[in-house]
């Protein structure tokens, strides 16, 4: 029924009629504090409520724990101990030096490497294979596979390393007796041939041989390039022939420059000597001039003697200056002076070259022209063939220049080949000597021990029993927790309504038993009479003076009465409304009980209304409970629901009891149910059924 179904209450009715005024208050429960995570007593009060399931699963996990010892089959174990002294790791392909390697405190390295390769799956799968794939099955022989016996063997194998010792040790436990010394001993066996395998050459004798014959004849080719191409040079060695025609050419460049020096200063010499003789001859003709005195002819041989120095000074600068040099320049313009003042005493005294000719004739001898002409024509040869020395010398040097590049790269190319050929030459000698050595004579690891015959041991079974009787703790506390965090969302106690829920509480009314049944609120449509002798006896101990929720419903009828002293509410009569959430939350009881409770401790009449009416009749009851002498109305209201007609009778009432049952009720209804009836009227939650499952201190309710 809905609020707006329910007759409207006109203003001349408003004095027969007491109607609580709305709250219109609705407890906003998004703005609550966030709620705490497990406290103890949450923790201690889920291990007392499901302390069966816990007990039963710890018993039941402790017993298959000792049926798991003592069915366990006895096991009996192998051993063998290596002496790890080093490892050396020569590799015919990667190194040309052996590396020893020799385990140390600090360096765990080796010796786990060592473990690696004794727990190594391939080993392991030749063990297998040796001993027989069937004496592994653990079933019929004829499902034995080849990775189950590895998958058992690699399970029972027990490799270890002895503290602080490079002894590493070597166990297989199974529970045949056959099984575990040739098995330790086929490890053993194998390990030796993996470690060499692994650590040494064996088996790359065909690549290393194969790769050397490649490398000689690659080195063969390139050394075939290069002779054709000093052929071609026409050299022996590119080095040597560089160095031989440098200094060649240096040498033939000084000899030509030297030559060329001279070839100058003879040329200056004959050109004198023909010059000189030429003079007299040419004198003969000239018309007789003014007489020589002997200062002119001192000043003429002065003159003549000084342009003889300048032309030779003149004729060695242009051995090394161009005739543009300013030094050579300003040699020939003191020449032409010299000249010009020669030519004009020659032109005034004409007889003057007669007596000069005179004087160098009678002074000295005639000089050879023929001769010094004989010398010139040697130093022009010499010159020239020293040019053309030059011009082959420089295109022998432009013909080695041009090969260099190819015969270095080719000289290179050879070195390099032919020291990766000495290297494979090297590294097929050792790996020659791998491929003959005995895997079981390594000097660098020996047996401490030989596998030992089978022996019978305990079994180490602490950590699996301790598992199993574990599990069922573990699987106990699990079950719990799956419960209470996410199966069960029900109020169980009266913390959770405070402190969670964050909903006020009246009071907790515990669930009862008296030993012959299990007592109960009774709910709204049972019958009130009971069929028999012994209901009547029950129902005498529930509602009886001495009943053992009398003193709950006495409570009650004490805390709703300091609420109305409280709030002032003197009138009559006063309706207090009783709902839950379920059939079975005990509300009719409660009510029942409540009733006689006031009715007992009250002058006024009390009326208990356990069936709802229409709305109209509803509406005609109040104005007839405001004209009646009645102290109390208690109604017995429908159960909390949206079909129920509770929510809208609700604001008529002057307070609701709300009846949580307590392991039935969801938190969420109690909360909705709650929020919805405080905006309609004044509310208190009474838990009912509240079971006790450790010390009344673990329980805190009130």
């Amino acid at each position: 029924m809905e609020k707006e179904d329910l007759p409207i209450v006109g203003p001349g009715d408003a004095e027969t009629v007491h109607l609580n005024p709305e709250v219109g208050f609705a407890p906003n429960f998004d703005g609550l504090p966030p709620q705490g995570g497990l406290g103890l007593h949450d923790i201690l009060f889920m291990l007392f409520r499901h302390k069966r399931k816990i007990l039963t699963l710890t018993v039941t996990g402790l017993l298959a724990a000792g049926v798991f010892y003592f069915a366990s089959p006895p096991a009996y174990e192998s051993e063998a101990k290596l002496l790890v002294r080093y490892v050396m790791e020569r590799s015919a392909v990667d190194g040309l030096e052996s590396q020893i390697k020799t385990p140390t405190p600090e360096n765990h390295t080796l010796i786990n490497s060592e473990v690696e390769i004794l727990n190594s799956t391939d080993l392991i799968r030749q063990v297998a294979e040796a001993i027989g794939v069937s004496r592994f099955a653990a079933g019929s022989p004829s499902e034995a596979t080849t990775q189950k016996a590895v998958e058992a063997i690699a399970k029972d194998l027990d490799v270890t390393v002895v503290k602080d010792t490079n002894i590493i040790s070597v166990a297989f436990r199974s529970s045949d007796p056959t099984l575990p010394m040739p098995v330790v001993q086929e490890v053993v066996k194998r390990y030796f041939d993996k470690h060499l395998a692994v650590h040494r050459s064996t088996g790359a004798f065909d690549f290393v041989r194969q790769e050397t014959a490649n490398l000689k004849q690659q080195l063969a080719q390139t050394e075939a390039e290069l002779k054709q191409a000093k052929e071609s040079a026409g050299i022996i060695s590119l080095a040597e022939a560089k160095t031989d025609i440098a200094t060649e050419i240096g040498k033939t460049q000084q000899e030509l420059d030297g030559d060329v020096a001279d070839l100058a200063a003879q040329q200056a010499r004959v050109k004198d000597l023909q010059k000189s003789l030429a003079l007299p001859a040419a004198q003969a003709n000239v018309a007789p001039g003014q007489p020589v005195t002997g200062d002119v002819l001192e000043k003429y041989k002065s003159v003549v003697g000084r342009l003889s120095g300048l032309q030779k000074a003149e004729n060695d600068l242009l051995l090394k200056y161009t005739p543009e040099n300013p030094m050579v320049k300003a040699k020939a313009a003191q020449v032409a002076d010299l000249e010009r003042q020669r030519s004009d005493l020659e032109k005034t005294y004409p007889a003057l070259v007669d007596t000069a000719a005179a004087a160098s004739v009678t002074g000295a001898a005639q000089p050879n022209v023929a001769g010094e002409r004989a010398i010139l024509a040697g130093l022009e040869s010499k010159v020239t063939a020293l040019q053309n020395r030059m011009s082959t010398l420089e295109a022998r040097a432009k013909v080695i220049s041009d090969a260099a590049p190819k015969i270095e790269e080719l000289e290179r190319k050879a070195q390099v080949e032919e020291t990766n050929y000495r290297a494979s030459e090297t590294s097929l000698e050792k790996a020659q000597i791998d491929e003959t050595l005995d895997p079981s004579r390594m000097p660098n690891i020996s047996i401490v021990q030989a596998p030992s015959p089978a022996a019978k041991v305990k079994r180490n079974l602490e950590k699996i029993v301790m598992g199993i009787a574990g599990g069922g703790v573990a699987i106990g506390i699990g079950i719990m927790l799956l419960i209470e965090l996410i199966l069960d969302q029900s109020v169980k106690r009266s913390v959770e309504l405070e402190k969670r829920l964050q909903v006020p509480l009246l009071l907790t009314i515990p669930y009862l038993n008296t030993g012959l049944r299990r007592l109960r609120l009774r709910n709204v449509g049972e019958e009130t009479q009971p069929d028999n002798e012994s209901d009547r006896q029950r129902l005498s101990v529930l509602e009886g003076p001495d009943g053992l929720l009398r003193p709950f419903y006495e409570a009650i009828r004490d805390r709703l009465g300091v609420f109305f002293e409280n709030n002032n509410m003197n009138y009559r009569p006063k309706l207090v409304g009783v709902t839950g959430l379920a059939k079975n939350a005990g509300t009719s009881s409660l009510a029942a009980g409540l009733a006689t409770a006031i009715s007992e401790a009250s002058e006024g009449r009390v009326l208990l209304v356990d069936k709802i009416p229409s709305p109209r009749e509803f509406y005609n009851s109040l104005k007839e409970f405001k004209r009646s002498d009645l102290e109390y109305v208690i109604f017995d209201m429908p159960a909390f629901g949206p079909t129920s007609s509770t929510l809208p009778l609700a604001r008529f009432m002057d307070t609701v009891l709300l009846v949580v049952e307590a392991e039935k009720s969801n938190r969420q209804s109690v909360k909705r149910a709650y929020a919805q009836l405080a905006a309609k009227t004044k509310v208190s939650v009474i838990l009912n059924k509240a079971r006790s499952y450790g010390p009344k201190w673990l329980e805190g309710d009130i």
